[in-house]
């Protein structure tokens, strides 16, 4: 049986100072995480985020707070990613798009245009410093779902010294034609909105161009049956849902922070699947969506399973139900329990 997992808290890690990518060099950068259980010294499990996400992975800030962190289900005492037995630690990505207290609180593109180009190789290098700060070398494992299964394998493929697993959920490769073409309309969306003032908008803003960007992704990620939507029917009710959840959620998010997020998610190219297998040398679970629309399995893990069988590596896949779409990677990682749990056995 499971326990409930503690309160925690957000705490905020300072880099003295973070080469980038592209060359330019950030100093003093406050970088957002939370911990879970106790570290031994060779237990640690680092949890990277999704596109929208922070790194609130587990438990509550308050026992008064509506909803725990969005992969409570796995993460716990006694859970799939055991917290009496690992020591837990989720790390917002450099550029986070929240700004909202208290996941507001890493550095990223907000409040202006004039922040670095990102890349994801530089949330993984931000992260390699935090871990550095709480004393972290080699890690037990590297999990996340989406944009955080993106991170989870370029740790896999940049470090792997420091990572002998990974757990790949509803995870991209390089975006193929269709997601990439998806992603550059929301750059277009947010960029051609007069109110986002070429990223110079006062804070409060209602920016129509985000909204239309998220109205996009909600669409794309969530699946046949949206949920919380309305039954379609001879009104505008749909419209009206979709509207108000794309108003609310752009609310607490800034479009600088979500157009650098969108680009970096563009310019990651690990290179082709072949090149992808042939690299990676960490034991590998893959969790798809059965009704994935926005990353189709076919497209995207059914190829790279397939390569890493055929070159004899430790690979497994379990699929979460088809409802969600996309989204079952937060909504039913719970049905993936057994499976994680064995693989980090």
């Amino acid at each position: 049986m499971t326990s409930t997992l503690t309160l925690t808290e957000k705490r905020v890690a300072r880099l003295a100072e973070l080469t980038l990518t592209s060359g330019a060099v950030l100093r003093d950068v406050p970088v957002g995480y939370e911990t879970y259980g106790r570290f031994t010294g060779h237990n640690a499990v680092l949890i990277c985020h999704f596109f929208s996400g922070t790194s609130h992975a587990a438990g509550r800030y308050t026992p008064e707070d509506p909803l725990p962190g969005w992969w409570d289900p796995v993460i716990g005492p006694g859970r799939a990613i055991d917290t009496d037995r690992f020591y837990v630690v989720a790390i917002d990505a450099l550029g986070c798009v929240r700004r909202d207290r208290p996941h507001g609180v890493t550095a990223s593109a907000a409040g202006g245009p004039g922040f670095p180009v990102i890349t994801i190789a530089d949330m993984v290098a931000a992260q390699r410093q935090v871990l550095d700060q709480l004393g972290v070398g080699k890690l037990v494992a590297v999990a996340g779902p989406s944009l955080g299964a993106m991170q989870a394998l370029e740790w896999a493929l940049s470090r792997p010294q420091d990572v002998p697993a990974v757990i790949a959920a509803i995870a991209p490769l390089a975006l193929q034609v269709r997601e990439r073409g998806l992603y550059a309309a929301m750059c277009d969306a947010i960029r051609q909105d007069p109110a986002f003032n070429a990223g110079r908008y006062e804070p409060g803003t209602h920016l129509p161009g985000l909204a239309t960007a998220v109205k996009l992704m909600t669409l794309a990620a969530g699946g046949r049956a949206l949920p919380g939507a309305p039954p379609l029917d001879h009104t505008d009710a749909f419209e009206v849902w979709l509207e108000s959840e794309a108003r609310v959620r752009s609310s607490f998010v800034d479009a600088n922070a979500w157009l650098a997020m969108l680009q970096a998610n563009m310019r990651w190219r690990p290179g082709s699947v072949d090149e992808l297998a042939d690299r990676l040398q960490a034991r590998l679970l893959l969790i798809p969506g059965e009704a994935d629309a926005l990353l189709p399995p076919e497209d995207y893990h059914a190829p790279l399973f397939d390569a890493l069988v055929a070159r004899g590596k430790d690979v497994q896949a379990h699929f979460l139900p088809a409802e969600h779409g996309h989204l079952a990677g937060l909504a039913h990682i719970g049905a993936a329990s057994e499976a994680i749990a064995a693989f980090l056995a």
